[in-house]
């Protein structure tokens, strides 16, 4: 591997540490798979757009001319814009629409609960 892939592979692997995620967790919430992930923290892989992209539009606040070339400054405060793997955010799905459904039907009991006092004045 090239010296600037080894550069651009160690800042690829500080924005991973920094997150505080494993890998697979990394992996998921830049949408990559695991084994490019492992590639790249292991070297035994350069760093490819594919990955390089992934995090620029995944992790929110990521200098694309930092983590490519490695000139400008890293801000250090940049966060992920997702945190939820697609388990979590299927569970967060299902309790969304079960809480909309029950105040969709407390909001409907309160309206009757109305009505029947206006309709007995």
């Amino acid at each position: 591997m090239k010296e600037e892939d080894i550069h651009r592979a160690n800042r690829v692997i500080k924005v991973f540490k920094d997150t505080g995620l494993n890998q697979r967790q990394f992996s998921e919430l830049i949408g990559v798979s695991q084994q490019l992930v492992s590639a790249v923290v292991n070297f035994t892989k350069k760093p490819n757009e594919t990955i390089l992209l992934a995090i620029i539009d995944n992790i929110k606040g990521i200098d694309p001319m930092w983590l490519f070339t490695g000139t400008e400054k890293n801000k250090k405060d940049y966060t992920p814009l997702k945190v939820q793997s697609p388990i979590e955010e299927s569970i967060l799905n299902i309790v969304r629409k079960q809480f909309d459904e029950l105040s969709f039907d407390i909001i409907k009991k309160l309206s009757n609960i109305e009505d029947s006092v206006k309709d007995s004045k």
